[in-house]
């Protein structure tokens, strides 16, 4: 059995029986490719850092909510 992760995409999907122009098809596309690798490259660092600015972010808030219920603490000795 085999699965495909969600957000992949097919394309450049070429049916022949010529051996020949599937070769020059390959080359042409090979070169797509590496472009396309090189934009995910970037999309997925780009989401990493949304993540970790995110987290820092809810990290902070919590941070946040601990300082106050610390000097409501003190407030009411």
């Amino acid at each position: 059995m085999w699965q495909v992760k969600s957000g992949t995409i097919f394309d450049n999907v070429l049916v022949t029986d010529d051996s020949e122009f599937a070769k020059k098809e390959q080359e042409r596309i090979s070169s797509l490719v590496e472009g396309e690798k090189k934009m995910k490259e970037i999309q997925d660092e780009e989401e990493k850092k949304k993540s970790e600015s995110e987290k820092k972010e809810e990290d902070k808030d919590e941070d946040d909510e601990d300082k106050d219920d610390e000097e409501e603490k003190h407030d009411e000795l």
